[in-house]
């Protein structure tokens, strides 16, 4: 009989279990210290009915533990979501950049894990442990370091880093935004790849901006520029044209990109408009080559048939 009960508890254990199935996912297995991780929780209901999420607080907890089953230390609570309501048989994906919510600065590998209460005092839903890497960045240029006035007019001293990651076989650039003692990470930003044969440029201009132009493949060049709270504010493509290019003080002092011929793409700062974009992709389609010209006794013809026209 006990044998019984243990089997029957078990059974609705694996019942209550296959409910609601949490799984997370992100979008690189690799991180640099401080930079944003953003965890994808996926949710899906199979309770029968519809099932509200987010009605309570701590409806989802994160757990984060290094390869030796250390538990990292928690730094803030999980930022409130909101309710959404899945409906039977659907899933819904919802976001969150754990980054400030553990030390996980220190490089080393982690497994983080989810938790999801739909109901207060309800059952509790766990995800599988999901791996990634916090590793160390290469400084490949000597650190910039500037003036920054905060909102209520007090100033301090920052650093832009340039930093570079090799994950398999991809080369990723960085920006990273600190103090001056570089005890403090305010902001890392990927910058996307990078060739090792080009070394990157950039300066910073009055405003303290910092301006970035780097080739991420045979004849394409990204450039990126950013102000002293690391916020990324533009970014553009630009191709090989005439000559590379590349990074210059304007006539009013500004730093633009001479050189090379913009390509426009979705992932500009600020986005294009769908008129942009159409008006780009119509300068790029061939031009029809004009009709030959007859010669001879057909060109003759040709020329007696316009005089009659006229």
């Amino acid at each position: 009989m006990h044998r019984f009960l243990l089997i029957v508890c078990a059974l609705l254990a694996c019942t209550a279990r296959a409910q609601v199935d949490v799984s997370l996912t992100v979008a690189q297995a690799q991180f640099l210290p401080a930079e944003q991780i953003e965890v994808s929780v996926k949710v899906s209901n199979f309770t029968g009915a519809p099932l509200k999420f987010g009605a309570h607080t701590n409806w989802i907890g994160f757990t984060v533990q290094r390869v030796d089953g250390t538990v990292v230390g928690k730094l803030s609570e999980v930022a409130d979501s909101g309710e959404f309501t899945l409906q039977q048989a659907t899933s819904g994906t919802i976001k969150f950049d754990i980054s400030p919510m553990f030390d996980v600065n220190r490089p080393d590998s982690y497994r983080v894990t989810a938790a999801v209460t739909p109901v207060q005092g309800g059952p509790v839903f766990v995800s599988p442990p999901l791996p990634f890497d916090v590793i160390s960045g290469v400084r490949i240029s000597q650190d910039r370091t500037f003036g920054f006035t905060r909102p209520d007019g007090t100033s301090e001293q920052r650093k832009y880093i340039l930093q570079q990651a090799n994950f398999l076989k991809h080369v990723r650039l960085y920006v990273r935004v600190t103090d001056a003692t570089e005890s403090k990470s305010y902001k890392v930003t990927s910058l996307g790849g990078i060739v090792n044969f080009t070394p990157p440029q950039w300066v910073i201009d009055r405003q303290s901006r910092l301006h970035v132009l780097h080739q991420f493949a045979a004849s394409e060049y990204y450039y990126n520029s950013f102000d002293p709270e690391g916020n990324l504010v533009a970014r553009r493509i630009y191709k090989i044209a005439a000559r590379r290019p590349e990074l210059r003080v304007n006539d009013d002092g500004e730093i633009a990109v001479i050189g090379g011929t913009r390509r426009l793409d979705r992932t500009d700062i600020p986005e294009p408009t769908d008129a942009e974009l159409a008006a780009a992709r119509r300068a790029l389609q061939p031009v029809p080559p004009k009709p030959a010209v007859p010669v001879g006794k057909d060109a003759a013809t040709t020329d007696a048939t316009k005089k009659k026209q006229r």
